[in-house]
């Protein structure tokens, strides 16, 4: 019987990580906020330039993953921001920039 309740423990935390990963994809949230702040805020600092993940997350006070997760909703779901192709620092991620707010 303890092996079954592994079990389903084990599925129930599944279930509850596929949930935030599909809640981080939905309503625009204060962590979302928090990082746009953060993108415009380096993009600023850098004379509009696009800024890289890892500099964006150092600024949100937020884990990279984090913060990868927030700027792909911010790119694919809520069209604020845009993330270029390519990087001249593979190392710290994707570039991203603010979409203008019209």
């Amino acid at each position: 019987m303890a092996r079954g309740n592994t079990h389903d423990e084990a599925r129930r935390r599944s279930a509850q990580g596929r949930g935030r990963s599909f809640m981080a994809r939905g309503p625009y949230t204060e962590a979302h906020e928090l990082v746009l702040q953060a993108l415009t805020r380096v993009q600023r600092e850098h004379h509009g330039e696009a800024a890289h993940l890892e500099e964006v997350a150092g600024a949100s006070g937020l884990p990279p993953d984090e913060t990868s997760e927030l700027l792909h909703d911010l790119v694919t779901v809520h069209g604020l921001a845009t993330e270029l192709a390519g990087s001249d620092n593979p190392e710290m991620g994707p570039r991203f920039e603010v979409k203008p707010r019209i």
